[in-house]
């Protein structure tokens, strides 16, 4: 009887287990979606290995002018990896809204470059946000895909490391479209932070 009990309790558990892993399955981009669609308000210029998630790319810059970084050098470590444009967007204009020991309250009237996207609506989206430098990288090797990029800029991106030094050593990655600079370093690290360099905002697109 034990082991008739100890074997429907076995069973039970089995089939706990494989349900359990049937609900796991993750959703993945349609097959139809691929890089160079127009979709989601812009051109998809980054699909994940696994298409759980992509990029989409606005179909032109922010602005023809420039966007500073910010208008005072500030010191906020932000994360390079893609998949993190968006928390560092947010994490910028946190801290620039509230401030703290190395970051100045930036006046409403400041115009930066996480917040000009932030606010920026394209397509019928108003969830872009500031790539970080490797999902910038990504964006530069398909910037022929997407379009409408000046190849005599610099861009902007969210990613941003502490020089480390006492005073406010916020150090700032960019990426130089220029082609001389390809062959050299493509992704720099910038002293300065109000340089006006263009944007180009993005946002993630998952499967519906």
């Amino acid at each position: 009887m034990k082991k008739k009990l100890l074997l429907s309790i076995f069973t039970t558990l089995v089939l706990l287990w494989s349900c359990e892993k049937e609900d796991e399955t993750v959703a993945t981009l349609s097959a139809d979606i691929k890089i160079g669609d127009t979709y989601g308000g812009g051109k998809v210029f980054y699909i994940a290995s696994d298409r759980t998630f992509g990029l989409v790319a606005a179909p032109a810059d922010v602005n023809e002018t420039g966007i500073a970084w910010s208008e005072l050098r500030v010191t906020i470590v932000t994360d390079s990896e893609i998949g993190t444009g968006a928390a560092n967007t947010k994490k910028i204009i946190e801290l620039k809204t509230k401030g703290d020991y190395e970051v100045y309250v930036a006046p409403d009237d400041e115009v930066y470059a996480a917040k000009v996207v932030d606010e920026w609506t394209e397509g019928g989206y108003s969830d872009w946000y500031l790539p970080s430098i490797d999902e910038l990288t990504e964006l530069y090797k398909q910037r022929d895909v997407v379009g409408g990029f000046d190849e005599d800029k610099k861009y902007w991106s969210s990613s941003a490391i502490d020089g480390g030094y006492a005073s406010v050593s916020g150090y700032t990655w960019y990426y130089n479209f220029e082609p001389a600079a390809q062959s050299v370093k493509p992704a720099q690290v910038d002293l300065n932070q109000q340089n006006t360099y263009r944007v180009r905002a993005v946002r993630t697109i998952k499967a519906e």
